[in-house]
């Protein structure tokens, strides 16, 4: 694996979050960011993933499922103490910041907050749905009690069956589907279930990036035709792994090593299945690892002063406990790298999804183009690719 010039990546973190401006109406607390209202480049946006994108499924979900409890967005605007918001950090996580990019206030809502009031702009092919389920990942048997991403797509197949039963049609709703954005963050869950007895870590990466490619494979051919992936994160790297180490809390490698060669692997076979099977298929890959890596490495150089500990919890590195009311809370949140054991605050985040969508630093970040590109790419017809005599009962059936 190549070197990379970490410090020059900080800097065009950092250079890019400057820049970084929001399209929005709303106001977040102390974020430092810039806002205007910009038109929707893209009909609507469909998230799929873990807790890094999740803004509030779990909040529906019976335990043993995860629940983003208070002091979780407490920077969220207009945020009201004690009141649950969803997401597993201290104020915006990467989907709501995607989401503002493309010209929305924020992330759109969690599926299982929907009601049918407001469902009806989901149905009609506007905004879009949240799918997201924290602690679930790519393999059916992780994230006790959460939504797999099998069953999010299941979710996802049922809203399209709804919206092709409306006045739009089934063509219309091909159409909108092919405009929008759909961005998945998945994975890092599922290092947690290996098992050393069944399999080598090279075969278990080998079946879950299979398997996440066919799941992809299931959207596309439900219509996806712009597709956003967050690789891996450093997991090695996370607080609660440094916490459970017994030196001075430095990174674990080896399982860093784990995530790198997922991503890896990831880029390699989602350009080949692109190539031969998804055509008309436009997608970027953005580099979460090497970004939060980044950060880590040069903190000054990036305006963030914490990069080991967490910011609420307790005990080592404030990351041997989980994130409660009851926590040890930092007041200097945008300072941190990371909210709790294991996600990051809002500031990272921020920085991060600035260097997706910056024509500089996306060279480093993502590939094969970068999420502006992405997005804003003029598409030819309809989406190549797209069988519109193919039935929804089939698709339903690949599922």
């Amino acid at each position: 694996m190549k070197k990379r010039d970490t410090m020059a990546g900080a800097a065009l973190l950092a250079a890019a979050a400057v820049a970084f401006v929001v399209c929005s109406s709303a106001s977040a607390a102390g974020d430092g960011q810039t806002r205007r209202r910009c038109p929707a480049l893209l009909p609507a946006v469909y998230v799929f993933g873990d807790s890094l994108v999740d803004v509030g499924n779990n909040d529906f979900l019976p335990p043993p499922a995860p629940r983003a409890g208070f002091p979780c967005g407490i920077d969220l605007p207009r945020g009201t103490p004690g009141r649950r918001t969803g997401r597993f950090t201290n104020g915006y996580n990467l989907a709501d910041f995607i989401a503002q990019r493309v010209g929305f206030n924020m992330s759109p809502p969690a599926y299982l907050s929907l009601t049918p009031q407001v469902s009806l702009d989901l149905l009609s092919g506007r905004v879009g749905a949240n799918y997201a389920s924290g602690g679930s990942g790519i393999l059916d048997n992780t994230g006790n009690g959460t939504i797999t991403l099998r069953e999010q797509i299941k979710l996802f197949a049922n809203t399209k069956a709804s919206m092709t039963k409306t006045e739009l049609g089934h063509n219309r709703v091909n159409r909108l589907l092919s405009r929008s954005l759909f961005l998945i963050s998945t994975a890092g869950n599922d290092f947690s279930t290996f098992s050393h007895g069944k399999a080598t870590m090279s075969d278990y990466i080998a079946n879950l990036v299979s398997t996440y490619l066919k799941h992809i494979k299931i959207l596309y051919n439900l219509g996806a035709r712009r597709l956003g992936l967050l690789d891996a994160v450093p997991i090695g790297s996370l607080p609660g792994i440094r916490a459970s180490l017994v030196n001075d809390g430095a990174c674990d490698d080896v399982a860093n090593s784990f995530a790198q060669q997922f991503n890896a692997l990831l880029r390699l076979e989602m350009a080949s299945a692109t190539a031969a099977a998804m055509p008309g298929m436009e997608y970027s890959i953005a580099s979460i690892y090497n970004i939060i890596s980044d950060m880590i490495s040069n903190p000054p150089l990036d305006g963030l002063e914490e990069v080991a500990s967490a910011c609420c919890g307790g005990g080592k590195l404030n990351a041997e406990f989980i994130c409660s009311a009851t926590s040890n809370l930092c007041t200097n949140r945008s300072q941190y790298v990371f909210w709790d054991n294991v996600h990051e605050t809002q500031a990272a985040y921020r920085r991060a999804v600035a260097a997706m969508f910056d024509s500089t630093a996306a060279a480093m970040y993502t590939e094969p183009i970068s999420f502006h590109q992405l997005v804003t790419r003029k598409q030819v017809g309809l989406g190549a690719g797209i069988d519109l005599e193919h039935s929804l009962a089939d698709r339903a059936a690949e599922i």
